[in-house]
């Protein structure tokens, strides 16, 4: 036992939070008190604190209360005041946070988890942000499971936000941050992935993967231009954007497309999108139609003029809705691509990347379709195209031809109604072009109702028939006829595949034509293997072949 001098009257620690004591004005006295007898918790957790026993009554400091029950004390010596508040503070964490994983150290904000009662999120303009938080440790996690299979980020990129922290005690700490931009593109030895969201801003719906090349190939391809190549996911039908981001991210990781390799091997950067192909079917005009995002068919190229009709659009937007989709995210794919290509030539170029404006387009089957005719709609944006497995379904730069109107995709007569300009035959002729497929390919789209509409391949069969080989040798022909200018390869005994001799040409092509300023079709060194056919043009502009057979 110990003699203490009480002052006043003494506070006891179940003050009602909030409140004020006043010193009473007594006298002194001497009493005996029992100090330190009893153990003082806050929430069901151990507090130090200095504190006695009088009358089996518990007392502690004001001040060791309110701290641990997170409020803060005043003393007003002229009224001789004592004041608990609920504590109330504002910090700001000068590391910006991962948008994608947002993860929130408590202990920098001087919490613990055990003290958080309840967490709220802001930013300009959304006082309430609805995520996911979970308490781990000391840390904070911010979730958007939606988000994140579907290749969003959880928080916005380059944003400030304020989290509110909540403690069990009333008070709330406000600690603002800005969440990190798009990673450095930075030369790390070893092959390395991006995942870009989408950006509706910027023009594009979707997310894409950027994929930065090993430094194995640096040196045999420096003091050369540098082109992204650009190639098309083919990852299936599928109403789910996060299934077709995880079927492009196993693509992107194996690396073994044709694109992939060729970009390795070039030391190039490459751009895949992760653009979903839902299974949307249609009826329009008494013609049944099913959306192919992935060969950009004519029902995905045409999708803008289509809801011009409000009876068309009604339907378009349902069947849409149904699916799990917007009409807008996947109209204008082929700008799309192109305003994910220009956003990736610039955050390259931002690190010293030093890419060419113009691409390389390289895309095998559903994707060399893609590609073929994003480079017929966009030519000023492609330096040289690679389009494997379509020859007996590329674009011709032809308008007219047995007394048929060629539509998209089979040739130009719709052009100018789907880009809004003419189509440009010289334009179209400066894109290197190389097209070519497996001379035994059985992969024949012509009976698939998503690769063609009733009226495309009633055209296709009238003009060149239903058989694979005849229709890609006739096409063939008929692309030198119209004035169009590319080398065009049958490649011997392969079916939906090529051969070495085939891939080793794709590099020499690409390679002769990184430092061209006009388009060099070199001539395959290995004849037998490959049968091909070159459409140049001379100086009077007379369409000429090189074929062999």
């Amino acid at each position: 036992m110990k003699g203490l001098v009480r002052i006043g009257a003494v506070i006891a620690a179940l003050l009602a939070l909030g409140g004020t004591a006043g010193a009473a004005f007594g006298h002194w006295e001497t009493i005996r008190v029992l100090r330190n007898g009893f153990t003082f918790t806050v929430n069901g957790r151990e507090v130090a604190a200095d504190g006695f026993l009088l009358d089996d009554r518990a007392y502690v400091r004001l001040t060791d209360a309110a701290v641990a029950m997170g409020m803060t004390v005043t003393w007003d010596p002229a009224t001789r005041t004592a004041a608990a508040r609920p504590r109330s503070a504002s910090i700001r964490l000068t590391a910006p946070v991962d948008p994608f994983r947002p993860v929130i150290d408590l202990t920098s904000l001087g919490v613990q988890a055990d003290d958080v009662e309840a967490v709220g999120l802001e930013t300009a303009g959304a006082p309430y942000v609805s995520r996911r938080f979970t308490l781990a440790w000391d840390e904070l996690v911010i979730a958007d499971d939606q988000a994140a299979a579907e290749g969003r980020p959880v928080l916005a990129l380059n944003t400030e936000y304020v989290l509110k922290l909540f403690t069990r005690s009333g008070g709330m700490l406000r600690a603002s941050f800005t969440t990190a931009g798009l990673p450095e593109l930075t030369h790390a030895g070893e092959r390395q992935i991006v995942l870009v969201p989408a950006m509706p801003e910027r023009g594009f719906h979707w997310p894409y993967f950027l994929v930065l090349p090993s430094e194995r190939h640096r040196a045999a391809n420096e003091g050369h231009r540098r082109y992204l190549v650009v190639d098309i996911n083919n990852t299936g039908p599928s109403n789910s954007a996060a299934e077709t981001l995880a079927r492009a991210r196993a693509e992107v990781e194996r690396g073994q497309q044709v694109s992939m390799r060729l970009a390795e091997e070039l030391w190039a950067p490459l751009i895949m999108p992760a653009i979903p192909r839902p299974v949307i079917t249609y009826r329009l005009g008494g013609e049944e139609n099913t959306l192919f995002t992935h060969a950009l068919d004519r029902d995905a190229a045409t999708l803008h003029l289509k809801m011009q009709d409000p009876a068309a659009a009604a339907v378009l937007e349902r069947q849409f809705r149904q699916a799990g989709f917007t009409v807008e995210s996947l109209m204008h794919l082929d700008r799309q691509v192109v305003a994910m290509i220009e956003h990736a030539v610039a955050y390259l170029n931002q690190y010293g990347h030093g890419v060419e404006e113009q691409v390389f387009l390289v895309g095998f089957s559903a994707s060399g379709t893609f590609t073929d005719r994003l480079a017929a709609l966009h030519p000023h944006k492609v330096k040289a195209l690679v389009s494997g497995a379509t020859l007996d379904n590329m674009l011709l730069p032809l308008a007219e031809h047995g007394g048929e109107r060629l539509i998209f995709p089979i040739g130009t007569a719709d052009y100018e109604a789907i880009t809004g300009r003419p189509f440009d035959l010289e334009a179209h002729n400066r894109v290197a072009r190389l097209i070519y497929m497996g001379e035994e390919d059985p992969n024949n789209t012509l009976p698939f109702r998503d690769s063609y509409g009733d009226e495309e391949r009633r055209i296709i069969t009238k003009l060149w028939g239903e058989e694979i080989l005849p229709r890609a040798e006739a096409l063939t022909a008929l692309y030198g006829e119209a004035g169009g200018q590319g080398i065009f390869i049958l490649d011997r005994g392969i079916g939906h595949d090529y051969s070495d001799a085939m891939y080793q040409y794709l590099k020499v092509f690409l390679q002769a034509n990184r430092d061209a300023d006009a388009p060099v079709y070199p001539v395959p060194g290995d004849a037998e293997q490959l049968r091909f056919t070159i459409f140049p043009a001379d100086r009077d502009g007379a369409a000429g072949a090189v074929t062999e057979e």
